[in-house]
């Protein structure tokens, strides 16, 4: 019998199968295969949204590292400056410069701003800890909405081939090339997994370290509450 190619350009991948001329498909067999279209449609939209919030996550993450940075030569600044002064002196507040005293104040609040960024920073890894919630709980669990080991949307086209218009060996064929894809966006899902969880425990860590710095930081305090 003769074939003729259907192709549909999809934005995940191209669609192609054979189907038998001069014949006509069932209204179901029909319903099927644009079934079959719409699950590129999700996976596109899933591909999109994963790719999408892992760039967000991996921008996040470098601005993170600024932040850090800037702790990290705060921290540095901390030790020169314990190491020019006596904490212990009683009369510290009289026995350093004024234009030292200034030095410090400045430095202090230096830190202080520091960890206002840092914390205000949270509005970002807030927006991106929702939109992970929502995606893992959507995509990441055992009944997942077009899953690559239980995709079913064929199976009647298939059970009936008989019946049915389109090829089963081509149409086989795209199937498998489709799960193929499928599989990869899924593995985009675990990369934007790790990316997140990468940005939620370096936020962590940056934070402990900020509010060890501010802690570290009020022993000036003397030096300024005793004028």
């Amino acid at each position: 019998m003769h074939m003729k190619t259907l192709t549909i350009d999809h934005p995940l991948r191209t669609i192609s199968y054979k189907v038998k001329d001069n014949s006509f498909p069932t209204p179901y067999e029909l319903q099927v295969l644009d079934n079959y279209r719409l699950a590129h449609d999700q996976v596109w939209y899933m591909k999109r949204l994963f790719e999408s919030e892992k760039a967000e996550a991996q921008l996040a993450l470098i601005n993170l590292h600024k932040l850090d940075e800037e702790q990290e030569e705060l921290s540095r600044m901390l030790t020169f400056y314990k190491g020019e002064l006596d904490i212990n002196d009683k009369k510290l507040h009289a026995n350093v410069d004024i234009h030292f005293q200034v030095e410090l104040r400045n430095f202090y609040n230096s830190v202080i701003e520091q960890q206002q960024k840092l914390v205000r920073f949270y509005d970002h890894i807030g927006i991106r800890d929702r939109e992970y919630t929502l995606i893992t709980d959507t995509y990441y669990k055992e009944e997942k909405p077009v899953d690559p080991l239980h995709f079913t949307v064929l199976d009647f086209v298939f059970e009936h081939y008989e019946d049915m218009q389109v090829d089963i060996v081509s149409l086989d064929k795209d199937l498998q090339e489709f799960l193929a894809e499928l599989s990869d966006v899924y593995r985009l899902l675990d990369a934007y997994i790790a990316q997140f969880n990468l940005l939620y425990r370096t936020y962590e860590t940056v934070l402990k370290k900020t509010a060890q710095l501010t802690r570290s930081v009020q022993v000036f305090q003397v030096i300024w509450e005793n004028q």
